[in-house]
C-alpha cells in the first residue's frame, strides 16, 4: 500500500501544479522537456518522461501552458491562467483535507452557485 505523502504526489492535480510552477512565466524563457523533468525530478515527480509528455499536453489543451519551436526542439512556458488553475487546484486540494462544518459548506456551495450563474450571463 502506498504511504500516504505517496498517493499525494501521484495526483494528477499535484502533478499539474508541480508542472505549471517549474515552468517559465514568458517565451523568452521558455525550456525543453528533458530540462522540465529534471526540475520536477527534485520536486518529487515520480513519474517519467512518457507520462509527464501526457501531463503537459493535458495542460496544453486546457490552455494553461504554451509551446513553441527552437532549434527544432519544443520548449515549454506556464500561461497566466495555468497559475489561476494552479491557485484554485492548491485550494481545493486544501478544502479536501480539511474538517469542515455544515455552514462551511453552505459557504462554498454558495460560492459556487455565484460562480456558476456569473458564467451564465
Amino acid at each position: 500500500m502506498a504511504k500516504p505523502h505517496e498517493e499525494f504526489t501521484r495526483r494528477t492535480g499535484h502533478r499539474f501544479n508541480l508542472i505549471v510552477k517549474s515552468l517559465p512565466l514568458d517565451e523568452a524563457s521558455a525550456i525543453p522537456m528533458d530540462v522540465l523533468l529534471d526540475k520536477l525530478k527534485k520536486l518529487g515527480y515520480k513519474e517519467g518522461l512518457d507520462q509527464l509528455a501526457v501531463d503537459v499536453g493535458a495542460l496544453i489543451k486546457r490552455g494553461e501552458l504554451s509551446f513553441s519551436i527552437v532549434a527544432g526542439r519544443a520548449v515549454y512556458w506556464a500561461l497566466v491562467k495555468g497559475l489561476l488553475e494552479t491557485r484554485k487546484r492548491s485550494a481545493l486540494i486544501k478544502l479536501h483535507n480539511m474538517d469542515l462544518t455544515e455552514e462551511d459548506l453552505r459557504v462554498l456551495e454558495g460560492l459556487a452557485q455565484k460562480s456558476r450563474l456569473r458564467r451564465n450571463e
